[in-house]
Parts: C-alpha cells; structure tokens; sequence
C-alpha cells in the first residue's frame, strides 16, 4: 500500500479531535480519519501527530515543512508581518484573523531590505521567490479566503476555540477549491508587485552570476560614462573596452561580453523610454533604483547629444564642406597633411589592435585543442597500463596453475611407483 501524507489542516483537524475525545484510541482515530478524509493511516502515523508539534508559519495546504533559500530571513519577514497592525482587509488581508499579509511589492522591499542588513548589497530576491514565499506560508489571498471561509462555519458549531495552541489552521483540502481560485484571484488581485523572473538573480558571495542585478547594471553605466563607447571610431572597440575594465573590478562577477553590455544598456534605454519602473526596480534596493535610474538619464541625454552632434555634421551643406576643406588645405597644408597621417595611425591601430585579438582566439583555441589531446593522452595511457596489469596478473596467475597441476603429477608418481615395484615383484615370483 502506497503511504498516506496528510496536509497540515487535516493533521490540526485529527489534533483538534482528539482534544475533543480524549478517551478515543488510536484505531479510531485511524477510523475517523479515513471517513473523515478518505485516507488509511498506521497507528504509528497517528502517535506522530499527536506528539508533533508544527511551526505555526506552515502553509496549511502544504504536507511537508518546506524551507527557502534563506530561512532567518523568512522568519523575519513573518514575524514583521504578524506584528503589523492590520489597516485595511481590503487593502492589507489576513490570516486567520489575526496575521496581516503586505502587498507583493511590499514584502519583496521588506525582504530585500533584511537581506542588505544582514547579508550585504549583493543578495536579493525576485518577485517569484515572493510568489514562492506566500505559497510556502500559507498567505495567497485564495489560501486565505479559504481558510476564512472554513473557519467560520466551525466556530459557529464549537462553543470552545478550535483553533490549537501549536500554530496549527484548519482549511479545506486545496482541490475543492481549485476550479474557483483562479477566476477569484483574477477579480480580486491589487497587488503591486515586480515583474516575474524566469531565473534569480542572487548569488553568494564570491561566486558568478550569469544575470544583471541592480548593483551591476550601476557598475556597468558608470563605466559607460566613462568610456564613452559611441565615440570610438569603430564602436565596438570601445564596448570590448567597457568589457575589460569590468572585468577588472572585484564588484563585477558577471562573465559578461562585450555584445552583452551593449544589449544590456541598450534594454535599460528601452525600459527607461517606455517608464517600466518595475522592470528597472527588480533585483535591487529602493537607493539602488534611484542610482541606476540617474544614471541611465545621463546615458541617453549624451548618447542623444552625440547623436544630433553626428546628425548636423552630416546635414551640413556640401559646399560649405568644399569650401572648408579648400580652406584649410589652402591655409594649413601642414595641419592636413599632420589630420591625413593621424587618420592612417589611427587605421593602422584599429587594424593591430584587430590582429591581436584574431592571434589571441587562435591561441586560445590552440591551447584548448592542446589540452584535449593531452588529455586523451593521459587517457590511453591509463587504458594501456590497466591492460598490461590484467595481462600480468593473468600471466602469473596461469604460471602458477601450471606449478600446481606439475607438483600434482610429481606426488602421483611417487605414489604410484611402489605399487609397480610390488607388481614387478609378484610377476618375477611367478615366473
């Protein structure tokens, strides 16, 4: 038979009962159980929910204590919950009646911010981990309208509190309302929350991320600022330089390319034109949002700058073009010839500096050509030792078989050899 596993609202329910009746015993709690819920439960199941006693930030539909990726940290944030005053049912909602749950955008800045105080600046949390977080405590606005509706019917019928001393909530099983809560959530959802991530984008410290969070899209656009690739001749040389210098800073643990900054940046742009706050908020704190935000205005206001600069100088009439041009090789031969050699440097630099990086990729494909065959080296080489090894074990194996089967024969002659002194002896007797 397959095990049972009971919710934490049906295990309450049994602890409710058996406070009601004492007297009964564990084959009828067993009995009432399997009318009550349709499952077959062991007398030992039954001793394990009665001397159990569950956290009371359980989800009551939940059947197993589930712990997240930062379990103080969630303790906090319930413990910061249940302390707050309710303000509004419409606005703020509760749990049990007594646990008021906050907004999503609400506990994901709650969150982060406990995280920066005790972790640092690097972790944070995404909107799914907050989706996440409610599931795990029971605090979805559809798990809570269920556990309001089944608790009120139950007051009415018990004069005494049911609800029991160790945190334990009675709910309805969550398949009877699983048809209902999803149009129920759609109505009645007014949560502000940050937009869902497919990934988190936390890490631990000293370890790689492959995706952008607040604190490096910052360290990207300062480096941005600073370098200004879109004045580059050949402008992605000047992101492989924004690259590089990122590379260079301890902050900056993403292996990011240098395409990848240009469409990061260019995405942030995208974002700041069309004012998607959420999307620019996520994976960051409150000072963070401010930071990036002023930054990414400084960005687009001299990228735009730049952008009209390059405009007038190619709208510019071409005779007034002629007309300069004549006059400066008429005036300052000596400054065009000196533009003239300073283009082809730049040329011949922007070429080396294009050869280095072809001899660097060929390098490095090398070495990594060159250590898959050391590698397979090493490998038939281990495979040609364990060979010879069994072959010699094999060999001395057989050897000493041989020895064996040669010392046998030996004692056989030597026992057979009186018996045919014995048998010469008689025949010479005879004759």
């Amino acid at each position: 038979m397959a095990r049972a596993h009971l919710s934490f609202a049906q295990k309450g329910a049994v602890k409710a009962h058996h406070r009601e009746s004492p007297a009964l015993s564990q084959d009828d709690l067993c009995r009432w159980i399997k009318d009550e819920f349709g499952v077959r439960v062991g007398r030992s199941t039954i001793s394990r929910i009665l001397n159990t006693t569950f956290e009371p930030t359980c989800a009551p539909d939940a059947k197993r204590v589930q712990k997240g990726r930062y379990p103080e940290m969630e303790q906090e944030l319930f413990a910061f919950i249940q302390n707050r005053p309710v303000r509004s049912e419409s606005a703020v909602g509760t749990r049990g009646g007594n646990a008021p749950v906050l907004r999503d955008a609400e506990l994901w800045a709650k969150a982060n911010e406990i995280l920066k105080s005790t972790r640092g600046s690097d972790e944070s949390v995404s909107a799914a981990w907050v989706h996440r977080f409610k599931k795990r405590h029971g605090l979805h606005r559809s798990q809570l309208e269920r556990a309001n509706a089944t608790a009120a019917p139950a007051r009415e019928k018990q004069t005494a509190p049911t609800r029991p001393i160790d945190g334990d909530a009675v709910v309805e099983n969550e398949d009877t309302a699983s048809s209902t809560s999803g149009k129920r959530r759609a109505a009645t959802e007014d949560e502000v929350a940050p937009p869902t991530r497919k990934k988190r984008a936390t890490a631990k410290a000293g370890s790689s991320r492959k995706h952008f969070v607040s604190v490096d899209d910052i360290l990207l656009l300062t480096q941005v600022l600073a370098t200004k690739p879109w004045e580059f001749p050949y402008v992605m040389d000047g992101w492989h330089q924004v690259a590089a210098k990122l590379r260079g800073q301890s902050a900056f643990r993403l292996e990011k390319t240098a395409g990848a900054c240009q469409a990061r940046l260019n995405l942030l742009l995208e974002q700041e034109r069309a004012d998607k706050a959420t999307a620019l908020r996520k994976a960051g704190t409150a000072e963070e949002y401010a930071r990036k935000r002023t930054l990414i205005r400084e960005v687009q206001a001299k990228l735009t700058a730049f952008r009209r600069k390059s405009q007038e100088n190619r709208d510019a009439p071409a005779s007034a073009r002629t007309s300069t041009a004549r006059l400066c090789a008429d005036t300052l031969p000596e400054a065009a010839e000196s533009a003239a050699s300073e283009s082809a440097a730049v040329r011949e630099r922007i070429a080396q500096r294009r050869l280095e990086l072809m001899e660097r990729k060929m390098e490095r494909e090398l070495s990594a050509q060159k250590r898959h065959a050391e590698e397979q080296v090493k490998q038939l080489e281990t495979l040609h030792r364990e060979q010879m090894n069994a072959r010699q074990t094999q060999h001395t194996q057989l050897l000493a078989t041989i020895q064996q089967q040669q010392a046998m024969m030996v004692d056989l002659v030597k026992s057979m050899a009186p018996i045919a002194n014995q048998i010469q002896s008689q025949t010479q007797d005879e004759e």
